[in-house]
């Protein structure tokens, strides 16, 4: 027997050897450690029990064994919810080592009461001594630990057999034969002999398996290899400072990222590394500030906050530093990059803009010319086309109408007029009445506009605005007799606009009718021939209007200066213009008089000979473009088209060549007089 206790006492001392080397600087669970050192003590105090030579010897060496019996099985429970998971409430465990503390005080006090033994001696069991006592009430308490904690255990595993899947199955297996293993050989040692010990030979083997499970649980144990991996490979530099911010550590690399880490004192202020200090001082100011990055020399570094936590208290900060110097450069390398291709974009977006801007440009441009071949048909009409689009523009900025929406209006009433085109002129400039058959033809141009522009405007808009823009609030208008809100917004808006410009503007058999007329007419046309809410936006704008500024401002005179050394040349202009009564036609015989008279009198256009004595027509130009911006058509027998480029950059606008061709000088001047001047808030 006493080779048995040998042999159980050593095993279990190199079980608990075994557990503290091959552990060493690891991660151990508390309970494992707990369980080999009870073991190892209790099989100590059975060898020391077989050993006594007296009874005081042997109630001592029994106290020693006793702890195994009284704190395995408790420290067993706490182990398996440990692996498992399961928290414990604390009280719980409080109690459990109170009752186990008490049963053990039980034990620990035979000498002195029969609590637990109401007596005892010994005896020889082979070459070992026993003792043999009589159990008090006492040990019923320790019947309920043994018994009630196996009961506990097997509950406990099934329960995470069934419900815990995040357990190892295997390790669960483990601990399920471990129970099975000792339960069983319990009760055979009690029937082989009851005074043989066979707890010495479970401590050994028990000890010997639960070395295997902690080696299991800590494969599954995810912290435990975070750390481990952290620890082997030191790629990252871990500071710790308590939660004032004093110096409590660093690992290796720390010190390799802040070399004066070498030199700082725990507990002490870090100083002398000021990039470490600013960090310090930002986490100080801000608890929640958890992500920071720094440079140091060549490197680039990401570090990471994190408190260090017990029971739920901040006692300090873990500072993780994580180079990323690669991650840094590529990402600086994407930003340049990146940068490069914006300049690119925006360099092309100008370009596209631009471009745009021509376009629009061109397209106004176009549109503008379209209502002047429209004007000039009716001479004494000129530029009613760009007053209408003045006046419908007007009117919808008081509707609320978007930038873009009043230049759309605009355009649309710039080409309102573009289906007159296809009516003869005899038929627009009569003076006396119209017959029906010719007022029929009149009102065909809003449909012969529709289908010029539904193809060339850029906008049905438009289209539409021009064909209905005749139509009348009550339904009576023309091409289709639409009806209140059936006629689009835009036509409603041009009717009013056209309507009113017709009444302000001068006709060759009237002047501009007087403002009350007019404003008398509109009132009288509101809800009948006008939309009743644009038209009393007319009348707002007609009221605000005093000086009756809103009519045709254009002299129903055009002047004309011609400017020849040759008076046959002046004759023969007043002759060809003679039968055109707006124009008047003022003569001078040098440039020098030419800009004598232009300093006095405003004209229309001035028509420049080139070969003058004493200042020609080149130098003349020159002197006229240092102050008047006036239209000048060049006059000469140089048919060289060099001549007139050289004109041409000077500000000259055209040319004719001697002879005159009657109809060309008409067409000419009626154009250069008549032309519409696009200003930058019309394009």
């Amino acid at each position: 027997m006493i080779t048995y206790y040998l042999i159980t006492t050593g095993l279990s001392l190199v079980n608990l050897l075994i557990l503290i080397f091959t552990f060493e600087n690891k991660k151990v669970n508390y309970y494992f450690t707990m369980l080999m050192l009870i073991m190892a003590i209790s099989n100590g105090g059975y060898l020391a029990l077989g050993l006594a030579s007296s009874v005081e010897e042997a109630v001592l060496a029994n106290k020693v064994a006793y702890i195994g019996g009284c704190f395995t099985s408790p420290l067993m429970i706490f182990l398996i919810c440990s692996v498992c998971k399961i928290p414990i409430n604390k009280w719980y465990r409080f109690g459990i080592y109170m009752y186990c503390f008490i049963v053990y005080g039980m034990i620990m006090t035979v000498d002195y009461n029969n609590l637990y033994y109401t007596e005892y001696h010994i005896e020889q069991y082979g070459d070992s001594t026993i003792l043999v006592n009589s159990y008090g009430w006492g040990h019923s308490l320790f019947y309920l630990i043994l018994y009630g904690a196996i009961i506990i255990q097997i509950a406990l595993l099934i329960y995470c057999m069934v419900k815990k899947n995040y357990v190892s199955r295997k390790n669960l297996k483990m601990m399920i034969l471990l129970e099975i293993v000792n339960v069983s050989m319990f009760f055979v040692g009690r029937i082989i002999s009851p005074d043989f010990e066979i707890m010495p030979a479970l401590y050994a083997f028990d000890g010997w398996v639960l070395i295997y499970i902690h080696s299991r649980v800590r494969i599954y144990d995810v912290d435990e290899n975070v750390a481990s991996t952290i620890g082997k490979h030191q790629k990252n530099g871990y500071i710790l400072v308590d939660k004032h911010m004093n110096y409590m550590g660093c690992n290796k690399m720390a010190e390799t990222i802040f070399p004066e880490l070498a030199n700082c004192g725990v507990d002490l202020k870090i100083t002398g590394i000021p990039k470490l200090e600013e960090i310090l001082e930002g986490i100080k100011k801000d608890n929640s500030r958890c992500i920071f990055s720094f440079e140091t020399d060549d490197n680039h570094y990401e570090g990471h906050v994190s408190k260090i936590l017990h029971n739920e208290k901040n006692h300090g900060y873990i500072l993780e530093l994580v180079e990323d110097t690669e991650k840094w450069k590529y990402i600086n390398l994407i930003s340049t990059y990146n940068g490069e291709l914006q300049d690119k974009v925006y360099e092309q977006t100008e370009i596209l803009d631009e471009q745009q801007k021509t376009i629009k440009e061109l397209f106004v441009q176009t549109v503008t010319a379209l209502s002047e071949a429209v004007d000039a048909k009716d001479r004494y009409t000129s530029g009613h086309s760009k007053r209408v689009a003045e006046y419908s523009r007007m009117l919808a900025a008081r509707m609320g109408k978007s930038k873009e929406e009043q230049e759309e209006i605009y355009r649309a009433g710039l080409l309102h007029d573009i289906g007159k085109i296809r009516i003869p002129v005899e038929i627009i400039n009569k003076s006396e009445k119209l017959s029906d058959e010719e007022y029929n033809i009149i009102k065909i141009h809003p449909v012969t506009g529709y289908h010029i522009l539904r193809g060339i405007s850029g906008s049905n808009l438009i289209a539409l605005a021009t064909k209905y823009h005749h139509e009348r609030y009550d339904g009576r208008g023309y091409p289709n007799g639409l009806e209140g809100e059936q006629i689009p917004e835009m036509a409603r808006i041009l009717g009013v606009a056209d309507s009113y410009d017709a009444m302000t503007s001068n006709r060759s058999y009237r002047k501009a009718l007087p403002q009350d007329v007019v404003r008398a007419e509109i009132v009288k046309g509101r809800g009948t021939q006008f939309d009743p809410d644009i038209a009393d936006i007319m009348l707002q704008m007609i009221d605000e209007d005093k000086e009756y500024k809103m009519q045709q401002a254009d002299s129903m005179q055009r002047r004309i200066l011609t400017v020849d050394d040759e008076i046959i040349n002046h004759k023969l202009i007043e002759k060809i213009m003679k039968d055109e009564p707006m124009y008047e036609i003022v003569s001078v015989k040098s440039g020098k008089d030419a800009v004598k008279i232009l300093d006095q009198q405003s004209f229309d256009l001035i028509m420049l000979d080139l070969m003058m004595p004493d200042m020609d027509g080149l130098e003349t130009l020159k002197q006229i473009r240092k102050k008047h911006q006036t239209p000048v058509v060049l006059m000469t027998g140089d048919k060289n088209l060099a001549t007139s480029a050289e004109f041409a950059e000077l500000g000259c606008d055209d040319y004719v060549t001697k002879p005159f061709l009657p109809l060309l000088i008409k067409e000419v001047v009626h154009n250069m007089t008549e032309r519409t001047t696009l200003t930058d808030n019309e394009s």
